[in-house]
């Protein structure tokens, strides 16, 4: 029997993409930038604005030469099998690799954090639980989710940054470049890198059934950009430049400053509520990514698929690797290399949306 899954409207893919790139780029992509930016990350990532602006423009028309078509089936359709399945195995690629640092981290977070008796199996076999029945459930349960996931995320947001104003000294951001550029570019390189998530739209466009606009994408661009500023001054506002990077999550101990009056602290509980809804989000749309390239159209195969990469996943997570190899990892390898394989793949699908296609020459022959 086929799978029918229910489109969204652009907006509810918004919503998806938000919450799941911000996820990261608060957890993963900050304590990189604070290592090889320190004082000068704030102003990298800042510069990055533009050159996301300027990329999410060709994305849009990627997604406008395909008519928001599935982008498999219409790169089949002009350019044959064999571009296709070289296409699908980049995409499970991405998305499988995305999906295992993702699970790894928070594992890892959680454990140390606030279930240190709890074996990490247990914890990713939780997790991994309901990311597989949102990822089965299709498209629409992850949008629905994080429509209402995503208010309450982002009013947290600005509960902690307004509530730590007391701590922060806005005098530890300067002076700048006072190690030359180079950290500054450094980081507006890291920082453009991982913009490049965003075309993960191109991939979820045929499920959509409104027009994905640019002035969105924009915005959306923008917000991201924002998401990963204000944390990261943040940081350094109230730990400083180099304590700050030592830091592993230095947006969970912005969370860990937070009191109200005397009487009223540990709110850094509100903080899980922001990570688990983030990552599963995250987790989830990376599943469905992967199942829907695959186009598996019947269910219980579908079923079967994924209980497999839960398991796949899970299994990857109990891998004997210290927390000391996961963020030289993620520094030295993960985020450097965002960039060119974000543009190098933006680049080919510009490339084909332009070209004509081989078999429509035919039949308009």
């Amino acid at each position: 029997m086929p799978v029918m899954h229910k489109k969204i409207t652009a907006l509810q893919l918004y919503y998806v993409i938000i919450i799941s790139i911000a996820i990261t780029d608060h957890v993963l992509l900050i304590p990189v930038l604070l290592h090889y930016g320190k004082r000068d990350s704030w102003v990298g990532a800042g510069l990055s604005l533009l050159p996301t602006l300027v990329w999410i423009c060709l994305l849009f028309i990627v997604i406008r030469r395909s008519g928001q078509q599935n982008m498999l089936l219409w790169v089949r359709q002009r350019y044959g099998s064999f571009l296709t399945s070289l296409l699908k195995l980049i995409i499970i690629g991405i998305a499988g690799t995305h999906a295992a640092i993702t699970l790894q981290d928070m594992v890892t977070w959680t454990h140390i954090s606030y279930l240190p008796r709890t074996p990490p199996l247990m914890i990713s076999l939780a997790f991994m639980l309901f990311c597989f029945f949102a990822a089965r459930e299709g498209i629409r349960a992850i949008a629905i989710t994080s429509g209402i996931l995503l208010p309450v995320v982002v009013l947290l947001g600005y509960f902690v940054m307004g509530a730590n104003f007391q701590y922060k000294d806005y005098s530890l951001l300067t002076p700048l470049f006072t190690h030359g550029y180079g950290p500054t570019i450094q980081t507006l390189y890291l920082s453009c890198g991982a913009s490049f998530e965003l075309i993960s739209i191109v991939f979820l466009q045929h499920h959509v059934d409104t027009r994905i606009k640019l002035p969105a994408l924009l915005i959306i661009g923008g917000c991201l950009v924002g998401l990963t500023i204000g944390p990261l001054i943040g940081a350094i506002a109230i730990f400083g430049p180099f304590e700050g990077e030592e830091l592993r999550y230095p947006a969970f101990e912005q969370w860990r400053m937070v009191t109200l009056g005397k009487y009223i602290s540990h709110l850094d509980f509100l903080s899980i509520f922001q990570w688990i809804s983030g990552a599963c989000v995250r987790m989830s749309m990376l599943m469905f990514i992967i199942i829907d390239a695959l186009m598996i159209r019947k269910k219980s195969s579908r079923t079967l698929l994924l209980v497999g990469i839960s398991l796949l996943f899970v299994s990857v997570c109990l891998l004997p690797i210290t927390d000391n190899q996961m963020v030289y990892f993620i520094q030295t390898w993960y985020y450097p290399m965002m960039f060119p394989v974000g543009a190098g793949l933006l680049g080919v699908l510009l490339l084909l949306s332009i070209l004509p296609g081989k078999r429509k020459e035919k039949v308009t022959k």
